[in-house]
């Protein structure tokens, strides 16, 4: 009966046989032909590779359809193409060539210091699965389950779960895998019990066996006996009757004991992430990711018709839209991100002129990411006023004073933000996870982790206040975002030192109006600190 501890990813109990997913060896008997008919064999598998990711994403909705267009776009960039091109003509195989492409491009979106980039690099590894076994006459179609099971592996690829009916899988579990990737988002949308982390060897222990998988506790069980199970359900039963009394919260205000209103915002990458968030009862959408956009290589109109999607799916709320940064390459330091945003005007100066024009629907707002003061703000705001001539020229409409605020995401912004909204920032959000990941240097080595990569760690903290007086003597809004579902407890800590707007995943939101409506600020102890 072994039991494994992981990371949770997504709440509920399930139990049942556990089916594993093996992506076998590859590379096996590749026999490498002529560079013209490899690159022949490399065209035809890439134009297979293409039609069935469309016939997936014309299944698929919202953020799913999203990855699956970028594998699309993935297969048809230059780059990419070039790469592999190189390689095969130098006299490797198009399979080869396709894996060291793809070791190439994952390193360079998994050495980004952006969470949500860094997850595209399981992107690049899915799409170019795909080809190699199309090249080495492997089925695509990996898994076919015959009963509802759970299912386990290593490492989950978007197009696991896309391809299998949902009614299927009772839960998953991962030996790696991370509470934000693609495969833990789409579980927590699904409402698939998940847990990942738990550890190499996991996946091929537990096959053929029956296992638990509780969420809720970040556990999975294998062979569980009947008590085991007994206690899951009940623990279950708890979880749906709390489950039911928070989404009646969804249209209520959140308000604590002693009156005090709290708002809450939400953070989306797409329309239905809106739509879901209105329906969960967000005050607004505090951060929408655009990375993807850029990604895509998603011109003016393109991007201006999403943000106009994005608004319509708000219904007259606010939607603060967060511009993209995607120039970082392989093992750059983060602090080279902003330089290179900088130099970058064509990409910067698309997506602004997008978003000022987007801005005409009104409710719209701007934040703007990796600025380490004032002069990388002015540089920003100087191709700003360069977007509006040109739409001046064009005789295009847009919004004359669209607000522009800063994500205070670094310490040296943190430091300099009485600075930054001298200068002209008319808002300020706080990214508190990339706030402790770059304050306490958390994830650069494993020596790194411990008690203080947390939102409440001091250092963290004592930057977080010092960015909330700086505003509040300056009358300028202030909220806290990238709250991690790991975060939840620290928050009470930020509200009870004046913190009035937090913003986090719409599957939260509830979780965390339900705290903060049973605290009373006026007390001087949390109830947690009564208790104990």
């Amino acid at each position: 009966m072994p039991a494994f501890k992981g990371i949770k990813v997504s709440p509920g109990v399930a139990v049942g046989p556990v089916v594993r997913l093996d992506r076998g060896i590859v590379g096996l008997h590749r026999i490498v032909s002529d560079p013209f008919r490899e690159r022949a064999l490399y065209e035809a598998a890439i134009v297979l590779a293409k039609d069935e990711l469309t016939q997936l994403q014309q299944r698929a909705q919202g953020a799913d359809a999203d990855i699956l267009m970028f594998q699309i776009a993935l297969l048809e960039d230059d780059s990419f193409t070039n790469e592999i091109g190189d390689y095969i003509s130098a006299g490797a195989g198009s399979a080869a060539a396709v894996e060291r492409a793809e070791q190439i491009f994952a390193a360079r979106l998994n050495n980004v210091d952006n969470d949500y980039i860094r997850q595209r690099s399981v992107d690049v590894r899915d799409a170019c699965r795909r080809v190699v076994d199309i090249l080495d006459g492997r089925p695509r179609q990996k898994l076919h389950l015959t009963q509802p099971s759970i299912l386990v592996a290593n490492l989950f690829f978007p197009s696991d779960i896309f391809s299998l009916d949902r009614s299927m899988i009772l839960g998953i579990a991962a030996d790696n895998d991370s509470e934000t990737s693609h495969a833990a988002i789409m579980a927590r949308t699904m409402g698939i019990p998940a847990v990942f982390g738990l550890g190499k060897g996991m996946a091929a222990l537990a096959e053929g066996h029956e296992a638990l998988i509780d969420g809720q506790a970040g556990t999975m069980i294998v062979d569980p006996t009947p008590d085991d199970i007994a206690q899951a359900n009940h623990r279950l039963a708890l979880l749906q009757r709390k489950n039911r009394k928070r989404h009646a919260l969804a249209g209520k205000p959140c308000i604590t004991r002693d009156g005090t209103p709290v708002a809450l915002y939400a953070s989306a990458s797409s329309p239905e992430d809106i739509e879901n968030s209105m329906h969960a009862g967000a005050d607004a959408i505090g951060l929408v990711r655009t990375e993807q956009l850029l990604l895509d290589h998603l011109g003016e109109e393109k991007q201006y018709y999403h943000y106009i999607n994005c608004l319509g799916a708000a219904g007259g709320r606010p939607v603060t839209v967060r511009t993209g940064d995607v120039g970082a390459d392989d093992a750059a330091p983060w602090v080279e991100d902003v330089r290179r945003a900088a130099e970058n005007r064509r990409r910067l100066s698309t997506q602004i002129t997008a978003l000022l024009r987007a801005g005409t629907r009104g409710g719209l707002r701007v934040v703007l990411p990796m600025i380490t003061g004032p002069e990388e703000w002015d540089d920003v705001m100087q191709e700003v006023e360069r977007c509006k001539e040109r739409l001046d020229r064009r005789g295009v409409d847009y919004a004359h004073d669209l607000e522009f605020g800063c994500l205070i995401e670094i310490p040296a912004a943190a430091l300099v933000a009485d600075q930054i909204m001298d200068h002209g920032a008319k808002f300020l959000a706080i990214d508190i996870d990339d706030l402790v990941h770059y304050t306490v240097a958390a994830g650069l080595s494993d020596s790194s982790k411990g008690r203080y990569e947390r939102a409440d760690a001091p250092a963290v903290r004592r930057l977080v206040d010092m960015v909330c007086r700086m505003a509040a003597d300056r009358n300028v809004p202030v909220y806290m975002c990238g709250i991690m579902a790991r975060d939840l407890p620290e928050m009470e800590s930020y509200l009870r030192d004046g913190i009035r707007a937090f913003c986090l995943e719409w599957i939260s939101l509830n979780d965390l109006k339900a705290e903060f409506m049973e605290m009373d600020l006026a007390a001087k102890t949390s109830p947690a600190e009564t208790k104990s």
